[in-house]
């Protein structure tokens, strides 16, 4: 599933990348084998078998025991990560802690410290997602200000649904430069929320965490 963007609570049509440009790292390149020993080591197989690492796609040139068993090996984890699709739901954190647009800073900022979290998903009675407020945002705006939220948050967000790959939003947090998303069902309304330190948690920990036990 794709993910969406919300403004002022209602799903838009239009694409993301209009109004969320990309701001994070460009997209790593592969490098090119530029070395000087690249060289060397090609005049040196000249005049012989070149030992060529076997991979996904490579005919199984190396017949000896570490070889094959070094293809299998790779060819299995290749086999696992395309049959690893994980989704939004697998880390999302539900349910989500929300708060109206009418309260002001001072209470959104004591709300965040006793609940011992970072967001806070602002949204409407029909728990349609109006914007996302951070830590950050309200340290900005000054912690004991009487001033409404409202004022502060931004109307436009990007949303995930449960489905959404997981893969899919670690590449909106760095394009976009965002720290938290929110989950949404079929019927706009905030289901959850993932942050990079769910992301974070994912790497330490693993899906299958307790192969390695």
């Amino acid at each position: 599933m794709a993910l969406y963007v919300y403004d002022h609570g209602y799903r838009i049509q239009t694409p993301k990348e209009a109004l969320f440009p990309k701001r994070g790292v460009d997209s790593v390149l592969k490098s090119r084998h530029t070395h000087r020993s690249a060289d060397t080591e090609d005049k040196l197989h000249s005049d012989g078998e070149k030992f060529i690492i076997p991979g996904p796609g490579k005919p199984h040139t190396n017949h000896d025991a570490a070889t094959l068993a070094y293809t299998a090996h790779e060819e299995g984890i290749e086999t696992e990560n395309e049959s690893a699709q994980l989704t939004v739901s697998t880390i999302m954190v539900s349910p989500v802690h929300t708060i109206p647009s009418t309260v002001t800073v001072s209470t959104a900022w004591k709300r965040m410290l006793s609940l011992e979290i970072s967001h806070l998903v602002v949204a409407d009675e029909d728990k349609r997602p109006l914007g996302l407020i951070s830590k950050a945002d309200l340290v900005q705006a000054g912690t004991d200000s009487i001033s409404l939220i409202s004022e502060i948050y931004s109307k436009k967000l990007i949303a995930a649904t449960p489905e959404t790959l997981i893969q899919s939003v670690a590449i909106n947090f760095i394009e976009n430069d965002i720290n938290s998303i929110p989950v949404v069902n079929n019927e706009d309304q905030v289901v959850g929320i993932v942050c990079r330190t769910d992301l974070l948690r994912l790497l330490v920990s693993g899906p299958h965490l307790e192969r390695w036990v």
